[in-house]
């Protein structure tokens, strides 16, 4: 107690914070953490247990600890590589919070990392009831929102104007590339020095989870990193680096630096784990187009992802906004579109608006951006991309997406997340609020951190929800 009154002081405590024991360490840099505003929300703290976080995948793979539902763990490895899964969460998400801290902690993220290790370590299978209870992740949807705004009747209102949207938009998959080439200037931003994937060579765990190494995982996202064409009217469809002047001040895109960053996650399809890489580009807005455009605002982001097949080949693409908004699928001749719950009433489905896509488009795919509203507009091949010398091309660099939760300030004064501590990106909320509040979204159209991402306003979907390719997809 006396430990945690210093800290709400702002004063350290009294002593050599290094004898502490491992419980009050934590305890001290997370109350550190949380009087500072610097709590890195990718990941759910799994109560009772400072040393592990957890995202959805978590949830999923506690309840595979369990399949024969006795309560007990089935296989001691499983057991191992949960806690190695969820041990992992923690150390990302605090590496970046003690960087970000803005006062000297008085103890090192190593020490920390020690204590944390240590006490992993001694979980026994036998404490698996009392864990997986612990492991909960909320989901991103306000129940008190949808109530107070008469959700039942005002959803109509969002579907009838997502359905507009899509009247409007899913044409250009079924136009000619030279049709779209032609509605103005177009910029490619690519990664140099493609290479093979790797993907066989790479470690799998015993939930048969993919486990890269760092250089790995890099050579995994050059090998299959979309080409990102974007039509270009002005400086606000440049593609660039987030970054942040001072630690309170709103983050600016450099265009000068384009960056595409990129992240390994998981989905649970047609029972096995299958990995994804995730690729996403920043621009600095979303231009206004009328002085009442709800849809403006400051920053936009485009996210696309790739989900591969035991033996490599991607399965499906899918694509949303940094908002979460216009979720998109592109699955390959390896799928069938099944009928879903969401299928039959006024709920946002799985979007095909290209319909199945050859795989070879998904392993090299040129992915064509509009600009000022940054919308998917086709996909083609970038191996027989006959319309590629036309263009500008631009080499970006490939980045690694955790580089964005600790960002080297502008003023030489240290670290900080472009998130806030709710997992939004400060400064991005858009006007639609004003309509779609009754959805249940915060904030709807600001900018998200992963396992944030809300996809359904009819509805509801998260963009990381690990069983998401079974509720829309079969293998054939």
């Amino acid at each position: 107690p006396a430990l945690l009154a210093a800290c709400a002081q702002g004063t350290r405590p009294v002593g050599d914070l290094a004898t502490l024991s491992c419980d009050a360490q934590l305890a001290y840099i997370d109350a550190l953490v949380a009087q500072n505003g610097v709590r890195n929300a990718s990941a759910s703290p799994v109560a009772g247990f400072a040393y592990l976080r957890a995202n959805r995948n978590s949830v999923l793979l506690a309840r595979q600890l369990d399949e024969d539902g006795d309560g007990q763990v089935d296989q001691p490895d499983r057991w191992r590589d949960f806690i190695a899964q969820t041990r992992g969460l923690d150390r990302d998400a605090r590496q970046s919070e003690m960087a970000n801290l803005p006062v000297a902690s008085g103890i090192s993220f190593d020490q920390i990392e020690a204590c944390a290790s240590t006490m992993a370590a001694s979980l026994m299978p036998d404490q698996y009831p009392v864990l997986s209870a612990a492991v909960f992740v909320p989901d991103d949807y306000l129940d008190f929102q949808r109530i107070a705004g008469l959700y039942p009747i005002t959803a109509f209102a969002a579907y009838f104007g997502y359905e507009g949207w899509k009247q409007e938009n899913f044409a250009s998959f079924e136009q000619r590339s030279a049709d779209i080439a032609a509605l103005g200037k177009w910029y490619d931003y690519l990664v140099p020095d493609q290479t093979d994937d790797g993907f066989n060579d790479i470690t799998l765990d015993a939930f048969g989870l993919l486990q890269p190494t760092g250089a790995e995982l890099e050579k995994l996202a050059r090998a299959y990193a979309p080409i990102f064409r974007v039509r270009t009217g002005s400086e606000s469809d440049k593609v660039g680096q987030p970054s942040l002047p001072t630690r309170d001040a709103l983050a600016v895109v450099d265009t000068d630096h384009p960056n595409i960053y990129y992240r390994l996650s998981h989905t649970y399809f047609a029972g096995k784990w299958r990995p994804q890489i995730v690729y996403e580009i920043w621009f600095p807005e979303r231009p206004a187009t009328s002085r009442f455009d709800i849809l403006a605002g400051h920053f936009d982001a485009l996210v696309w992802r790739v989900t591969l097949d035991d033996d490599g080949a991607p399965l499906t693409g899918d694509t949303i906004h940094g908002c979460g908004c216009y979720h998109m699928f592109f699955p390959s001749n390896r799928l069938q579109r099944i009928n879903a719950p969401e299928d039959n009433d006024i709920r946002e489905t799985a979007e095909m608006p290209a319909g199945y896509v050859d795989q070879s488009i998904l392993r090299r795919p040129v992915l064509w951006i509009d600009e000022t509203s940054h919308y998917l507009l086709k996909l083609t091949d970038a191996r027989g991309d006959k319309t590629a010398g036309e263009f500008s091309a631009q080499d970006a660099s490939l980045r690694p997406a955790r580089d964005l939760s600790q960002l080297p300030l502008q003023n030489g004064q240290g670290t900080a997340s472009l998130f806030d501590e709710d997992g939004f990106v400060p400064g991005t909320e858009r006007l639609e609020w004003i309509l779609l509040w009754p959805m249940g979204v915060e904030k709807p159209g600001a900018m998200r951190q992963w396992g944030h991402h809300a996809t359904a306003f009819v509805g509801r979907r998260h963009f990381d929800e690990p069983d998401l390719m079974d509720r829309y997809f079969t293998p054939r």
